[in-house]
């Protein structure tokens, strides 16, 4: 019998190692941790569209409670509007389970916080605009003390 004919060479023992998923070690010993591939979207299946700030996240993330699920159905829409500013409609905001007057709640402190510029009607959805907190004070009216505009 020849066993040479059974030898398997490196590039068999690295999909091997990734098939089962257990650490392959390098020369030197050390275990290299197994890349598994980041899930994709199917096609007509929704996704959240990016690049989103991360800075503006941490900052929106401080709005208070449901905060991360308001601004994740923020860019939600906004990437399925392809606009900006969006309409928070109570349809949106089920998808994550948010009711509508915690989602006002967090709006309005997320525009107490520069992220957003909000449009309050009473009976109809917010129109919720996402700045970045450096744009926002240019574009915000400025009260000063005495009552006059300046």
């Amino acid at each position: 019998m020849d066993l040479s004919s059974f030898t398997a060479n490196p590039n068999d023992m690295t999909a091997l190692f990734a098939i089962r998923g257990e650490p392959q070690t390098a020369k030197r010993g050390k275990a290299k941790p197994t890349m598994i591939p980041l899930p994709k979207h199917a096609k007509g299946e929704r996704f959240i569209r990016g690049p989103i700030p991360l800075a503006w996240f941490k900052l929106a993330s401080g709005c208070g409670n449901r905060a991360e699920a308001v601004a994740v159905l923020l860019w939600y829409m906004a990437g399925c509007q392809n606009r900006n500013p969006v309409k928070m409609t109570p349809n949106v905001l089920s998808e994550l389970s948010v009711h509508p007057k915690t989602a006002r709640r967090v709006l309005q402190k997320m525009a107490d916080k520069g992220l957003v510029l909000v449009e309050f009607k009473r009976g109809r959805s917010p129109l919720v605009t996402i700045v970045s907190p450096e744009s926002a004070e240019a574009i915000r009216p400025t009260a000063s003390t005495d009552g006059s505009k300046e």
